[in-house]
């Protein structure tokens, strides 16, 4: 019943020729033919209601009920995509301003009144779309954007004077809904965390975290959660690091650190948190030494293997260019934690980097399972000359500098990807 009622405006609206006919309208230059008319309407991106008044009356009419229930099932009926704002003109003759305003406010009452509101409000399933959490759609509740205009027709041009160059606008109402969600959403609809590209700088380490790379969910009204805090702590001075060194965490490989950073973050998410996989969008930056690069060292983050959750080497890469060498690797917000600097190796080739020890009581010692057999190693032993001494394999793994008060170049804060970049193998 409903479609027919709607149907015969529509024909109305299409051969509805005779003066000051009420019904809902295509704004057209040229009259549509009922298959064209019908097609209009789904969803259309404009469309208006044409309401006639008689004589003073300034109420709409019993009989305009269910033309005022089509136009507001099309323009706010919740399964309707389109967000559509308002404008509300009444067209008369100069001195009878208070009757079409009067009129105005009647078609208005209406759409309160259906929305239970002091003003016109619409209640919209939107789709949005969150890097975290795909494609969802939530309930928006907006105030309808509302124009209200009183035009004298005498001074309006012929063709301000009807609608579709047929039907005269005189003693009419016109209620015109246009499809503009930036008006009626904000054209900010959405939430980016970080707000825009944001270049995060420790002593020597450097983060760059794209517009959004953490959070972001476009085309929602909803108010955004809290700007990102994010801080880095750095443990990569050598000598720390031998005198308590500890290996990689891992089941099964042995993977030798040589220094690590702690990132920290109110929007640090865990592994699976996320119903979509996050990308590897932010790029993590350390500086080191070409002895260094010489000893392919990778960066290792947490992430999911065939086990479970364990670290893992992510791909790695030197960045050309700047005053200090630098390698870069690519993470996603569920490996804000602990990011090594390390080298995985093999049982048989411990002893060119590491010490074996009697004891695990020894400073720095670290205990290494072969079998069922334990076996002690550490990164360090102390000369005659109460030096530290390394393996020479292992010194190259190290950040060993003669300036330590050298800082890296700031380049990185245009870029982290150059094209000259090359991965470590």
């Amino acid at each position: 019943m409903k479609c027919r009622i709607i149907l015969s405006f529509l024909l109305l609206a299409a051969f509805g020729l005779a003066a000051q006919t009420s019904g809902l309208y295509i704004p057209s230059d040229k009259p549509l033919r009922p298959k064209e008319l019908e097609q209009a309407f789904v969803n259309p991106e404009v469309f208006c209601m044409l309401l006639h008044f008689d004589g003073q009356d300034s109420t709409y009419r019993e009989a305009d009920l269910n033309l005022l229930d089509s136009a507001y099932r099309i323009a706010f009926g919740k399964e309707s995509p389109k967000l559509y704002t308002m404008s509300v003109e009444a067209y008369g003759d100069a001195g009878n301003e208070r009757l079409m305003a009067s009129r105005i406010e009647s078609v208005c009452r209406y759409f309160t009144l259906r929305g239970h509101e002091k003003v016109p409000v619409r209640y919209a399933y939107n789709p949005i779309h969150c890097n975290c959490n795909g494609d969802t759609v939530e309930l928006i509740r907006f105030e309808v954007p509302l124009d209200k205009q009183v035009y004298d027709c005498a001074q309006l041009p012929d063709s301000r004077k009807i609608l579709n160059k047929v039907i005269p606008l005189e003693g009419t109402v016109l209620v015109t809904f246009r499809n503009n969600p930036v008006e009626c959403i904000g054209d900010n609809n959405g939430c980016y965390i970080p707000q825009q590209d944001s270049n995060i700088r420790s002593y020597y380490t450097q983060v760059f975290l794209p517009k959004g790379c953490v959070y972001a969910v476009r085309n929602t009204k909803a108010e955004c959660p809290p700007p990102l805090e994010i801080s880095i702590e750095e443990h990569l001075d050598p000598v720390q690091m031998v005198e308590k060194y500890a290996l990689v965490p891992h089941r099964k490989n042995i993977i030798l650190p040589v220094g690590y950073i702690v990132l920290r973050s109110n929007y640090a998410k865990k592994v699976g948190d996320c119903k979509i996989k996050q990308p590897d969008s932010i790029f993590v930056r350390f500086p080191v030494t070409q002895e260094q690069i010489d000893s392919k060292l990778r960066v290792f983050a947490k992430g999911m293997g065939s086990r479970g959750i364990e670290y893992r080497s992510l791909p790695t890469r030197k960045v050309k260019g700047g005053a200090v060498l630098m390698i870069q690797a690519a993470i996603n917000p569920t490996q804000f934690d602990t990011l090594y600097l390390a080298k995985r190796v093999k049982m048989e080739e411990l002893g060119d980097y590491l010490y074996e020890v009697d004891s695990p009581s020894e400073q720095g010692a670290v205990t290494i399972m072969e079998g069922k057999e334990e076996h002690f190693f550490k990164a360090f032993r102390i000369n005659r000359k109460g030096e530290y001494e390394y393996k020479s394999s292992f010194r190259d793994m190290l950040r060993i500098v003669e300036d330590e008060e050298e800082t890296p170049s700031t380049s990185a804060e245009k870029s982290f990807q150059n094209d000259g970049d090359e991965d470590i193998e």
